[in-house]
């Protein structure tokens, strides 16, 4: 029998996303606005009792209200975790996401994992495995991020991060992942900054995250070590967040935050690798957004390549994890593979930003 038992494990996880980021929201507003407070030029007892009571009564309760909010995001996160495992064991049906590559959608959880684990991962429903080659390359061209090509997985999240990484750093990448002499491999992360090899056979999910061609390549070998470090199966990195992957890939603390202007996104460009994530489809989350551009996935991460003015006016381009060229959805709508954006088109479409310092 096909279909859904109890909730929809997709809006649970579009429901704690939306939470969670209100809960950034709100710890950005109260340092705002403890900033402002604090540099005001309010002398006397009325300034230094306002700030008084600011700073021990107000300030207190919005940090509080952001982390019941992220509390209650971690447990509609586990709740559809829940759903998922039993959706599953009654259906029969592995659920992922449908589509050429389908969107990721948010939040596994940044706390779990981070251990080389024996054994492959759990492929489940993206297998069978496929052989890796003994000469998978690691120039420049090859870790372009436009060569990734997600396929299945809901992992746009971590396919993001590792091609912002790689556009900003491809030798950081290189340094962190070798062929042993057994014909495995060893892939270098990171748990709360401390290095982590996961080791890992030649052999990765057929569909997983492959080159263009279909073939397997270096982002295939970073996804089944990720597909270890965070949990053992390959269906623990459907749904996530860039910032998470970011630490993963580079040890240093990422920031996530909501849109920002291009100006700020070529600021942070200019200091390490940035993805976007984009609004959500059209649900029954009253709070929810859906994107305006057709060409664009919802629900889907993506790569910050540059910002640039042409003809006087700031654009973004930004990368597709599916893959170059069109990608023709049974809607009608095509997805494209890489686009340019003015302002007013990055605002109507995307609505976080994740960044993490230089590796260089």
């Amino acid at each position: 029998m096909n279909g859904m038992y109890g909730a929809d494990v997709a809006e649970l996880r579009r429901l704690a996303a939306t939470i969670s980021a209100a809960a950034a929201r709100l710890h950005e507003a109260r340092a705002a606005v403890d900033g402002a407070v604090s540099a005001v030029g309010w002398t006397g007892p009325d300034g230094e009792g306002f700030r008084s009571v600011w700073s021990g009564q107000h300030a207190g309760l919005l940090a509080r209200c952001a982390d019941l909010l992220t509390d209650t995001a971690t447990t509609v996160r586990t709740n559809a975790d829940a759903q998922d495992r039993t959706s599953t064991d009654s259906t029969s049906s592995g659920g992922g996401p449908g589509g050429p590559g389908g969107p990721g959608g948010p939040g596994h959880g940044g706390d779990r994992g981070g251990e080389d684990l024996p054994g492959n991962p759990d492929v489940g429903d993206y297998g069978p495995w496929v052989d890796v080659p003994d000469d998978v390359p690691l120039d420049d061209e090859a870790l372009d991020p436009n060569q990734i090509n997600q396929q299945t997985l809901g992992d746009c999240w971590l396919l993001a991060g590792l091609g912002a990484v790689a556009l900003h750093d491809p030798q950081w990448i290189r340094d962190h992942m070798r062929r042993n002499d057994d014909g495995t491999w060893t892939v270098t992360m990171y748990k709360d900054g401390e290095p982590v090899e996961i080791t890992v056979e030649p052999e990765v999910a057929s569909q997983g995250a492959m080159d263009p061609d279909g073939d397997p390549s270096w982002v295939s070998i970073y996804e089944k070590a990720a597909a270890e470090y965070w949990g053992g199966e390959y269906e623990d990195l459907d749904g996530g967040y860039s910032s998470d992957a970011f630490e993963a890939i580079t040890g240093a603390e990422a920031s996530s935050t909501g849109e920002s202007d291009l100006e700020d996104l070529r600021d942070r460009l200019a200091d390490g690798p940035v993805a976007l994530g984009t609004e959500g489809d059209d649900t029954w989350w009253p709070f929810d957004d859906e994107t305006d551009d057709d060409r664009i996935v919802p629900n889907h991460a993506y790569i910050v390549d540059r910002v640039e003015e042409h003809d006087g006016e700031l654009m973004v381009h930004v990368i597709n994890p599916w893959g170059p060229g069109d990608h023709a959805q049974a809607d009608g709508s095509n997805k494209i593979g890489d686009l340019w954006l003015t302002q007013q088109e990055y605002d109507e479409n995307f609505d976080s930003v994740y960044s993490v310092p230089s590796t260089r």
